[in-house]
């Protein structure tokens, strides 16, 4: 498999993820994940055009950012990326903190950073707020459906971090909260603040 990958442009040492197809520009995504070290990696992604023979990066060549979840934007030439950035003192890797929010366009490559952390605002309690996984895209990209986590400080002075569906309003960087997720509800392991290590690639 590694032979293969690499006869279309592909690094040896990133592994497959996922396959997209975005209609507009014709154009095949495919999601890869290289390990850093046990537990931590980055996730990048390259594109062909259906009558090309090789894919080609479309996400910078770093170690410094994982390119995550992605979600294509029927009836446009765009998809959005949720960016995290890895968080590293000397040489040991320390985990994850949200990035940004960027939209790639798949016709000419162009990335347009749509949010960055700091951002968001945060409302009463909560002090931090950041999005953790992209779920769906409307309105041609105008609105997206996210998964969002939102710290605060409870009256014993613990982090407590809440996660909620929202609606993000990608033109004004606004955002709507939807539903609660309860605390056994399923999301992604990583957060908007350093933490432990947790496996991106599994």
């Amino acid at each position: 498999m590694t032979n293969q990958w690499q006869n279309i442009g592909i690094s040896p040492e990133e592994r497959f993820l996922e396959l997209y197809f975005e209609p507009e520009s014709e154009q095949f995504l495919a999601h890869f994940y290289q390990q850093l070290e046990e537990g931590i990696g980055v996730k990048s992604l390259y594109a062909r055009h259906f009558t090309e023979n090789e894919y080609h990066k479309i996400t910078p060549s770093g170690k410094q950012l994982t390119y995550e979840d992605v979600i294509l934007c029927p009836e446009s030439k765009k998809i959005f990326v949720n960016v995290f950035k890895i968080k590293k003192k000397q040489k040991k890797y320390l985990g994850y903190e949200w990035n940004s929010l960027e939209m790639i366009d798949t016709n000419t490559g162009e990335v347009t950073e749509v949010l960055k952390a700091g951002q968001l605002d945060s409302e009463i309690p909560y002090s931090k707020v950041w999005i953790t996984e992209l779920r769906l895209s409307r309105q041609k990209g105008e609105q997206l459906v996210c998964t969002m986590a939102f710290e605060k400080k409870s009256k014993e002075g613990k982090i407590e971090t809440e996660h909620y569906i929202c609606k993000v309003f990608t033109k004004t960087g606004l955002y709507k909260r939807v539903t609660k997720l309860e605390d056994n509800a399923p999301r992604t392991s990583k957060t908007g603040i350093v933490e432990e290590k947790a496996a991106v690639g599994a």
